[in-house]
């Protein structure tokens, strides 16, 4: 086995032990990638269920211009493939996590 295949198996192992300990965290992580540093700074992915992740936005204002970028985050996100196939993004603000 070569140390490319071994380390790329103990990538893969960690990445599925981080889904099952904390697919939340795991999500965050993803989305940063896919959004960017100064979207995920203004942003906070809060669940997601039945293949809808909602993110916290830090005002309404960020709301409403992720809500029109939706459907290219939707394609970047799952490019990354995530643990399930994010079929929507739903942008809310007003939530205490953030």
């Amino acid at each position: 086995m070569s140390d490319f295949t071994h380390i790329s198996s103990l990538v893969r192992r960690e990445k599925e032990t981080l889904w099952r300990r904390s697919p939340r965290l795991a999500l965050q992580l993803l989305w940063q990638k896919a959004a960017g540093d100064n979207i995920a700074a203004n942003t906070s992915v809060l669940s997601f269920r039945r293949g809808v992740l909602t993110v916290n936005c830090s005002s309404s204002g960020w709301a409403c211009e992720l809500k029109l970028a939706g459907d290219d985050l939707t394609r970047r996100l799952n490019a990354l493939k995530p643990p399930g196939k994010v079929d929507e993004i739903r942008f809310v603000h007003g939530s205490p996590e953030l």
